[in-house]
């Protein structure tokens, strides 16, 4: 009984003194960035985690870079605006299709990423998409291979001692 009063009794300090300090003041602007998710082999997140470690950009640097360069060699403009429906709102982008297969969690050879994109990037990968018919999931996959390739990652981590 003594237990469930003494942590009672914290709790009731500890609410106190949340209400006594002043509220925190956001120090940082939000950002208008949104979230990409996406599944990527995992032969590319090996990649891409020696990419993180080789170049010191992070996950959404080198993700943002590799779509950017992507999309220039696709030829699709740096300020575009996806085309809208007649209500205003945006078109869904096209989803990559995949079979279902029935196997176990650890068989699954897809790792899950969402980093964050700027809306200039959101809106070309919108647009990559209604122009090449297919989805995001292929872009983004197409698109880091080639940012590895063009610089060097290799396709294994190096052995120690050799």
């Amino acid at each position: 009984m003594a237990r469930s009063i003494k942590a009672a009794a914290t709790r009731k300090t500890l609410v106190t003194q949340a209400k006594q300090q002043a509220p925190r003041v956001r120090t940082k602007a939000r950002q208008d960035k949104p979230t990409l998710s996406a599944r990527i082999s995992h032969q590319t997140n090996e990649r891409l985690s020696i990419a993180n470690e080789d170049t010191g950009l992070g996950i959404s640097g080198i993700v943002e870079a590799a779509l950017t360069e992507y999309f220039d060699f696709l030829g699709i403009p740096a300020d575009v605006e996806p085309p809208r429906a007649p209500d205003g709102s945006r078109p869904k982008r096209e989803r990559t299709l995949k079979k279902r297969i029935r196997r176990a969690r650890e068989e699954v050879d897809e790792v899950p990423i969402a980093p964050r994109i700027t809306r200039q990037t959101d809106n070309r990968l919108t647009v990559a998409c209604l122009n090449t018919s297919t989805g995001p999931q292929d872009v983004v996959e197409t698109a880091l291979k080639a940012w590895l390739m063009r610089h060097g990652i290799p396709l294994y981590r190096p052995t120690p001692g050799t």
